[in-house]
């Protein structure tokens, strides 16, 4: 097997560093060294760091987000019945799913990576939004057609809730890719439908 280009090793090692320690607990410098090359490999490859950040989205998002596209759009367009919030939320999650099905430890670690910008606030949504649409402006109306008692400002919340949710429920999904993350799936699926169905209640109010 050939050996990894000095590009690719930058990239995995940053990808690794990246989701154990943060975009900012890691320096330019950990990475040249971690991957075994120059100081100045890395500025020589990318020019900077947040340059190193996009090259990792970029190496799995178009697919991620070209999958997702196509689910929806699927939904959107269906003539039939509209589409269960099950269905709907099964669409969102579906890539990541199979990523974690069949991208084995590369893939895993990716999860990890995306997992950790979001958690720092280092993700930027518009960004990724911007580039690799992925169909998620059909979420809101294929939530709202399959939830038409409630209104659209409360599923668009709960719609955020779960995106919150989801993506470090995965991260802490199964490592056995059988059976065992099918069940999980099945559980984070439930759970997000109930929480996005639930009937409209009256706002809460503290103790005083």
């Amino acid at each position: 097997m050939p050996r990894p280009s000095a590009r690719t090793r930058l990239l995995d090692v940053a990808e690794r560093l990246f989701a154990d320690h943060g975009v900012e607990g890691i320096s330019l410098r950990a990475i040249n060294a971690e991957a075994g090359l120059s100081a100045a490999a890395l500025h020589y490859h990318f020019g900077s760091k947040q340059a190193v950040v996009e090259a990792l989205l970029e190496r799995r998002m178009p697919e991620l987000m070209a999958r997702r596209g196509e689910r929806l759009a699927e939904l959107a367009g269906c003539a039939g019945p509209a589409a269960t919030t099950r269905e709907v939320l099964a669409a969102l999650l579906e890539p990541q799913v199979l990523l974690l099905k069949d991208g084995g430890e590369p893939g895993a670690r990716y999860m990890r990576f995306i997992h950790r910008l979001q958690a720092d606030d280092d993700l930027d949504f518009d960004f990724v939004l911007s580039r690799w649409p992925g169909g998620v402006d059909r979420l809101v109306p294929l939530l709202v057609a399959a939830n038409p008692s409630l209104p659209r400002a409360l599923v668009e919340r709960r719609l955020a809730f779960a995106i919150e949710t989801m993506l470090p429920s995965l991260v802490k999904a199964p490592k056995d890719v059988g059976d065992a993350l099918d069940r999980y799936v099945a559980a984070l699926l439930d759970f997000l439908t109930g929480a996005i169905e639930a009937p409209e209640t009256a706002p809460y109010s503290f103790p005083s």
